[in-house]
This record gives structure tokens, sequence and C-alpha cells, in this order.
């Protein structure tokens, strides 16, 4: 086994890890305590929200900074937070152009303000003189600042391309 299929032995159990128990501890605590309304409440993670992101990127022989914005939707139901989003990102490297992801999100509320996600989806990766689409894996931590602002930190591997990326990004609900 090689270090490249180690790491990504660690990632897939690390996403399978979370996910599995988010969804443990979510069917336990919705079947205990029902289904709250998430109308308006300060702690609704459901609704529209898009943001920036700034992070760091390593492709093993091209190291470098990317920022970029995304956008989301995510849904609740009691301490399941589940979702879309897209990304586009662009890169301080010297032969990544930029790249973008389109994925699911599934996570846990470790309390009212705080989400542990998986994430898994496509992305597009536009190198110089060409481009690839990959699976795209990962893992984050959000916290709500403010009934509409959201900080998280992610991490994200890039399949076959054998890109990662860890990034912090800030959050805004649009439709608070």
């Amino acid at each position: 086994m090689t270090l490249g299929d180690t790491r990504q032995l660690w990632r897939s159990s690390l996403l399978a890890l979370t996910v599995a128990a988010g969804l443990a501890a979510g069917t336990t605590g919705a079947a205990a305590d029902g289904l709250p309304s998430v109308g308006a409440s300060w702690h609704s993670w459901s609704g529209l929200y898009g943001g920036i992101n700034v992070g760091s990127l390593d492709a093993g022989w091209d190291d470098g900074i990317t920022v970029g914005v995304q956008i989301g939707k995510n849904w609740q139901a009691g301490k399941i937070v589940y979702g879309l989003e897209g990304d586009l990102s662009f890169t301080g490297t010297d032969y990544i152009d930029w790249m973008g992801t389109v994925r699911g999100r599934l996570g846990y509320l470790l309390a009212p303000s705080l989400l542990v996600y998986g994430t898994a989806g496509f992305g597009h990766v536009n190198f110089e003189g060409g481009s690839e689409t990959d699976l795209v894996l990962g893992v984050g931590v959000e916290t709500k600042l403010t009934q509409a602002t959201t900080v998280r930190l992610e991490y994200l591997s890039f399949d076959d391309t054998e890109i990662d990326v860890v990034r912090l990004a800030v959050n805004w609900k649009l439709n608070w």
C-alpha cells in the first residue's frame, strides 16, 4: 500500500465515520424529541446562503493559496443539517488556474450553533493547458457567529488529481 493509498483510505474512513455518527445521533435525537419547527429560530440552519473563502492548496507538484466564493442551501430536520453547495475558487499556483465544486453536505449539530459535516460531490479543475473533472470528498466544522453569519473550516480532497484544500469560509444567510 502506497502513502497515497493510505491517505485516501484515511480520508474516506473519516468521512464515513462523520456521516455515520451524524445519522445515528440525529435519528436518536429526532425520535426522542420529535422534529422541532425551524422557521425563524436563531438556531435554524435552513435557508439560502453565500460567502467567501480563502485557503491553502496542496497538489504535491503545485502548492499555493485559493480564494473563492460559494453559494448553497441548507435544510434542517432536528439535529441533522443537509444541503447542496457550489463554489468557484481561483488559485495562486503555477499550473492550476481555477477550480469549482458541486457537493452535497450532511451534518450533525453538536450544539445549536456548532455543525460538523461531511461533503461529497464533483469538482472541476482547470490546469494550464487542460482540465479534469474529479470526485471530491471532505469534512468540516461550522459555527454561527450571528443569526445570519457563519464561519467554517473545511478540508476537501480531489480524488484522481490528488489535490487537497484546507480553507476558511464566511457565509451570510440570504433569506433570514
